[in-house]
């Protein structure tokens, strides 16, 4: 019995049209010989889950499985020909297919109204060296680019996505973040925008973020605060406050007369911890593990990082570099997919390391074929009403 390998199991739902649309779309394979988008994209995804940090690994390793190439539509792939794609191919064919798959692994988890976390961060990624330093900004800190995703903290998935120079402020591309009523969005000093805050607040949405030292608020009323000792942080105060300043440099400051609460969480060894909501009926230890879910998205950015290719690129230009990014968290959710539909139950980090070297392999080929024998044998015995 013919059975899929592994590699096409977890690139199934980008199969089946579902990303020769998008490119029809763009047109983007108008100018490609015999070498498109979608060919592209399979060696890309090849390359992530399989660990390929070069051009010439990725050559030797994809041309090694030449028995597998008939079931992708594909040939043997050339060093020079990926280089030519990764420089010329449209990126938004991709972008477009990170969307739809967005979109995919939120329909598969049932969420719950009212109780919405959403947590935005961004990571930055280092490039530097020859054919690099011709296009990339330096911040102060890093030489690169800057990712910034918009994750759902229930299931992990990111939501929404933009690429930028190291340069760009995180405030800046708050715009990826659509206000949902009753979700909650969770960042860092970063995203530090008052009209930005009041305008979260008037869509019915709830914020959770750290105050900025400097920030001119008066107390209206103080709260009695309460210690928790399972997690051994203590709630130093807690305070409905609003802010006094009318002007927010030389903009109105829209949040101002809107009441907040202002929550000093003590930290053992380090600084106590001043948030800031607008969750007026939640209790201050709430509102704490609330942010205190913010890590998660850096276990994201670490967990990208470590296990799939984002640290070292197969391309030196622009469009090399946001390819391979936009390939990566494709295949991050793919992955998730395949863990989401049954296919595994063991953790990213297991499925991760378990299918490197097997991507190729097809596995229970002939468990699964007397299983499913079984089933059918089971099935039509329980409509004849007959028991074997």
């Amino acid at each position: 019995m013919y059975s899929i390998s592994r590699f096409q199991q977890i690139i199934k739902p980008v199969m089946n049209g579902r990303f020769a649309r998008h490119v029809r779309k763009h047109q983007a394979d108008k100018h490609s010989k015999g070498f498109g988008c979608q060919n592209l994209l399979l060696c890309l995804l090849y390359a992530q889950l399989g660990r390929c940090a070069s051009l010439r690994t990725l050559e030797q390793s994809f041309n090694a499985h030449s028995s597998h190439h008939y079931h992708l539509n594909m040939r043997s792939i050339r060093r020079s020909t990926l280089s030519e794609a990764l420089a010329k191919r449209d990126t938004r064919p991709f972008a477009d297919m990170l969307i739809e798959l967005i979109s995919l692994c939120g329909r598969t988890l049932r969420k719950q109204a009212g109780d919405l976390p959403y947590l935005l961060d961004s990571t930055p990624i280092a490039l530097k060296g020859r054919g690099f330093d011709q296009w990339t900004g330096h911040n102060g800190r890093i030489t690169g680019l800057k990712l910034h995703i918009l994750m759902n903290h229930a299931d992990q998935c990111p939501v929404a996505h933009s690429i930028t120079d190291a340069r760009v402020n995180d405030v800046d591309e708050r715009h990826i973040v659509q206000p949902e009523k009753g979700a909650t969005y969770v960042f860092d000093k970063g995203y530090c925008d008052y009209n930005w805050w009041a305008k979260l607040d008037e869509a019915g949405a709830y914020f959770v973020t750290r105050l900025k030292t400097n920030a001119a608020v008066e107390v209206i009323r103080h709260i009695k605060p309460t210690e928790h000792e399972n997690t051994g942080e203590t709630v130093l105060a807690d305070e409905y406050i609003r802010f006094t300043h009318r002007q927010n440099s030389s903009r109105p400051n829209r949040c101002h007369g809107k009441i907040l609460r202002r929550i000093t969480v003590s930290r053992p060894g380090k600084e106590p911890l001043v948030l800031v909501s607008n969750k007026l009926g939640a209790t201050a230890q709430e509102i704490a593990d609330t942010y205190k879910a913010r890590w998660q998205i850096e276990l994201l950015f670490k967990w990208l990082k470590q296990h799939l290719q984002l640290k070292r690129f197969l391309g030196r230009s622009a469009n090399a570099v946001k390819l391979q990014i936009l390939c990566a968290m494709i295949a991050y959710l793919l992955l998730k997919l395949y863990q989401q539909n049954g296919r595994t139950d063991q953790s990213l980090h297991l499925l991760c390391a378990r299918i490197a070297g097997s991507l190729f392999e097809r596995p229970q080929t002939l468990y699964a074929h007397y299983a499913r024998r079984r089933r059918e044998r089971l099935e039509l015995a329980r409509m004849q009403g007959v028991l074997f």
